[in-house]
C-alpha cells in the first residue's frame, strides 16, 4: 500500500484528449519530464494507486498528454478524471538545483524563520502579479502567504522544504 508520505504531489488529471485513452495532466511540477519513472500515482476514492504510463508528451508549460496502460477509450478514463496525480519519492535520481516555476512548492513544507513550521503548501495561487502560496496548517486551518524571491530564505528542492523570512505579525 502506498502511503502519502512516500509521494509528492504533481498536478491534476483532467478529461480525455482524442478517443484512444489520452489524458490531459494540468501539472505544477514537470519532475516526471527529467527522471524516468514507469508510473505515476494517482488518489482514488482516498486510495493511492500506481498507473504505469505507456506514452506521453508536453502539451505546454503547465500541461502534458498521459496515456496510462490498460486505458485504452475516452469510457475507459473516464473513472480517472480530476485524480491529483503524484509522483513517487523512491523514482527521484536527478538532484535539483534550480527552481523552475514557483508552482513546484505545492507539496513543500513551509516554515518562518521566527514563527517555526507553518504547513504544506496546497496550492500555489500565481493568477496575479503577487504569487500566493495556500497552506494547509495542522490544526486543518487554511493560510495565505506572499511569496517572492525577497522572502525565501532556505530552499531544499530534494527534501521540497522552503523557509521564508516573513514580515512581522503576518503569520500571527
Amino acid at each position: 500500500m502506498i502511503r502519502h508520505d512516500e509521494v509528492f504531489k504533481i498536478g491534476r488529471l483532467g478529461s480525455a484528449h482524442g478517443l484512444k485513452g489520452e489524458m490531459v495532466l494540468r501539472y505544477t511540477d514537470d519532475i516526471f519530464t527529467s527522471d524516468e519513472c514507469e508510473y505515476l500515482v494517482l488518489d482514488i476514492d482516498g486510495l493511492l494507486v500506481p498507473f504505469y504510463i505507456e506514452d506521453w508528451r508536453v502539451r505546454n508549460g503547465e500541461q502534458a498528454i498521459v496515456k496510462f496502460e490498460g486505458y485504452d477509450s475516452v469510457e475507459a478514463t473516464t473513472v480517472l478524471q480530476n485524480a491529483n496525480v503524484y509522483y513517487p519519492m523512491a523514482a527521484i535520481k536527478t538532484k535539483r538545483e534550480q527552481l523552475t516555476s514557483w508552482k513546484m512548492l505545492t507539496g513543500f513544507t513551509i516554515s518562518d524563520i521566527r514563527a517555526g513550521q507553518l504547513g504544506i503548501v496546497s496550492e500555489v495561487d500565481d493568477s496575479s502579479a503577487n504569487t500566493l502560496l495556500i497552506v494547509a496548517t495542522a490544526e486543518g486551518e487554511e493560510i495565505i502567504l506572499p511569496v517572492h524571491p525577497d522572502l525565501v530564505e532556505k530552499i531544499d528542492l530534494n527534501n521540497r522544504t522552503l523557509t521564508l523570512n516573513l514580515p512581522e505579525g503576518l503569520v500571527e
